[in-house]
């Protein structure tokens, strides 16, 4: 897999995904602003103790806590310094660490908030210094989400510009 740039947008030819068996349970949601609400990343699901692996080959930028939430994260080459985020995970990885597509960067851990526990989730996010992208361009596809019957389905804007 590579990361290129092309025309200002992040072109991904098809990463790792973080999590074995890997099923969307958040969709990316941008916020319209940097302090809106919105969802700046995915959820997957996944369970305490899941193994989490790089989407792409990187150097790992932070590997510890974040408000309580255990968090690494990775940078990749390019304009604008895209980098992704995973938590709630337990690093097995340290700064600086150069690390391969694929490779183990620790395991989810049992925390509160929106993602960890028993039964719950790893939380990914990408972004550069200027926007929030969706995470799922590292893989280049999305599997399916898991939608109670009769939820309508909530379709993430159309690209500006």
């Amino acid at each position: 897999m590579w990361i290129t740039w092309a025309a200002g947008a992040l072109a991904v030819v098809m990463g790792t995904w973080p999590v074995a068996d890997p099923t969307v349970v958040a969709r990316f949601d941008p916020p319209v602003a940097a302090w809106s609400s919105g969802h700046r990343g995915v959820d997957l699901a996944a369970r305490t103790g899941d193994v989490v692996r790089s989407m792409a080959a990187g150097t790992v930028l932070f590997a510890g806590t974040i408000a309580g939430k255990p968090v690494v994260s990775v940078g990749y080459p390019g304009p604008d310094r895209p980098r992704s985020t995973y938590e709630p995970v337990i690093p097995s990885v340290a700064v600086g660490q150069q690390v391969a597509e694929g490779a183990v960067l620790g395991t989810v851990a049992v925390v509160g908030g929106h993602c960890g526990g028993a039964r719950g989730c790893l939380h990914v996010g990408l972004r550069t210094d200027t926007r929030y992208l969706d995470p799922l361009t590292l893989v280049g596809r999305a599997p399916a989400v898991l939608k109670p019957p009769g939820t309508a389905v909530r379709r993430p804007p159309a690209a500006v510009g």
